[in-house]
């Protein structure tokens, strides 16, 4: 199986350390290489899961104790209406930090060194870092959304955009104790989601991230003591390179990540196993098309989607929220916390009966169909 290669992941993130432990099970000796001094910190995650990222049967079992509460549906508002989605254990809420140490243990990870680059040295690679350099046959760049790694294998790259997001965890009693609630504010939205019976996480991304949840808690009379807050960035785009001779990208390093709701872990951990499995059978050339076979189609459809409701103007958006309110039923049954393309599709084409969107369905027809 190769496994005398010596294999460098950067980033000991969720995704890079389930890679490692794949990798591990395939009896490889991977070094996972991190720039903070611990795992799990600092946290740049709402902590909201769908129940495939631990139902699912895996190689490596994810341990649910983690798992700080148990999500039942979503309330979703608009201006002053709102409808409720009832799906039963439809996702969860993590401990990001608990979750992130857990997948980790076991791991052989170097701490506080930050990857600058790599270089060619014969048919390996010399990883450089702020503090000594690092002799690899493989690399692996699983350095999150503001990737080096990515930059490096996609100097050039068009159509990869970042937006700033900002959480704060803060002490108060949630209005549902098992929903998460979705207000949507153009250009973008904004969470509730219940972590405990006192504490809820709250937050949104968008141009000015800060400023916009300041407003939003104003409006909404959401008060409370903050016990922590944290931001970061999302990388939005289908990433044209992800693999190049023997290095690759995982994660949101390749952007793999839903562009609607901002989730990466999911896919993520999809993609981790493609590329494990590619270096287990000696055919990592052909991970860019195997990870890309399954995802892309869902990635592409949510780029399309978000743009569209950035597009919508202010009635174009009341049209859409009503004529979604009324395929409750149809998202209750056909709704997939983790693949939006299937139902998306499915409510455009109902859409197409209604006589009375015109300016709205030609958009959603133009851009989806």
């Amino acid at each position: 199986m190769g496994t005398s290669k010596k294999i460098s992941i950067i980033g000991a993130g969720p995704v890079g350390c389930y890679t490692a432990q794949l990798l591990k099970i395939y009896g490889y000796r991977p070094l996972l290489i991190e720039e903070h001094d611990e795992v799990g910190r600092p946290l740049h995650c709402t902590g909201l899961v769908g129940h495939k990222v631990f139902d699912d049967k895996r190689p490596f079992a994810l341990s649910s104790s983690s798992i700080t509460n148990v999500i039942n549906g979503a309330v979703f508002h608009h201006d002053r209406q709102s409808f409720i989605i009832e799906r039963k254990k439809v996702a969860y809420v993590i401990d990001r930090e608990r979750f992130d140490k857990e997948l980790s243990r076991g791991l052989d990870i170097i701490f506080e060194h930050r990857f600058l680059g790599i270089a060619k040295k014969g048919s390996s690679y010399i990883i450089e870092t702020n503090k000594d350099e690092v002799l690899s046959d493989i690399v692996i760049g699983a350095d999150g959304a503001n990737s080096v790694t990515r930059r490096l294998l996609n100097p050039n790259a068009k159509n990869i955009n970042y937006y700033k997001g900002v959480q704060l965890r803060i002490q108060t009693k949630p209005r549902y104790k098992d929903f998460v609630e979705v207000y949507l504010k153009q250009p973008s939205f904004f969470w509730i989601v219940p972590e405990a019976e006192d504490i809820v996480r709250i937050g949104t991304i968008s141009e000015n991230p800060r400023s916009d949840l300041q407003s939003f808690l104003k409006e909404t009379g959401i008060d409370g003591k903050i016990l922590d807050r944290f931001g970061g960035i999302v990388t939005i785009g289908i990433c044209p390179n992800t693999v190049k001779d023997n290095v690759a990208l995982v994660g949101d390093a390749a952007c793999q990540l839903k562009p609607i709701s901002y989730g990466g872990i999911y896919f993520g951990l999809r993609a981790a196993s493609i590329l494990a499995a590619c270096i287990k059978e000696d055919t990592l050339k052909d991970y860019d098309s195997v990870w890309k076979k399954e995802l892309a189609f869902e990635i592409k459809i949510g780029l399309k989607t978000r743009e569209i409701y950035r597009r919508l103007d202010k009635e174009d958006l009341k049209e859409a929220f009503l004529l979604l309110k009324k395929q409750k039923a149809l998202i209750e049954k056909a709704g997939d916390f983790e693949n939006h393309g299937h139902l998306i599709l499915e409510i455009i084409k109902r859409l197409s009966r209604y006589s009375n969107i015109g300016k709205l369905f030609s958009i959603l027809f133009r851009n989806i169909i």
